[in-house]
């Protein structure tokens, strides 16, 4: 069975995930180069109600969020290209089930999450078809 709407949905998710990966290693890259702890005190006011250290765990906390973004591209990009090659080889239902769990490994970004869930489920929903033989 010719599975074309799911694999060109699998092929865009892997594209979209990795033109987010790129974007958010330089956005990493880029934010560890600059001392954003610097900038922030130097733009706060004496009587500011965030201290040092608040400024300081929530730019922890925001580049903690960044790299499990990262790790998650990095998930995502490799379970969707198993799942590709999957799709190719006739195996729709373990496909189906990798793009799922793909899919929700996916949380922090919404777009590769829909690329990934909506060809899962057709994976695992749709029939092939039977021929029927017709004999004259």
């Amino acid at each position: 069975m010719k599975r074309t709407w799911e694999f060109s949905l699998s092929i865009i998710g892997v594209s979209i995930a990795a033109i987010f990966l790129i974007v958010t290693i330089i956005a990493a890259v880029y934010l560890n180069s600059i001392d954003l702890k610097d900038m922030m005190d130097y733009s706060l006011m004496p009587d500011s109600e965030f201290s040092s250290s608040e400024v300081d765990m929530s730019i922890k906390l925001f580049m903690g969020l960044l790299w499990a973004g990262i790790i998650s591209l990095f998930i995502a990009l490799a379970g969707g290209l198993i799942a590709i090659f999957l799709l190719k080889g006739g195996k729709a239902k373990g496909a189906g089930i990798l793009l799922i769990i793909t899919g929700i490994l996916t949380i922090f970004h919404v777009w590769p999450l829909i690329f990934f869930i909506v060809p899962g489920i057709m994976c695992l929903v749709r029939k092939q078809r039977e021929t029927v033989e017709v004999i004259v």
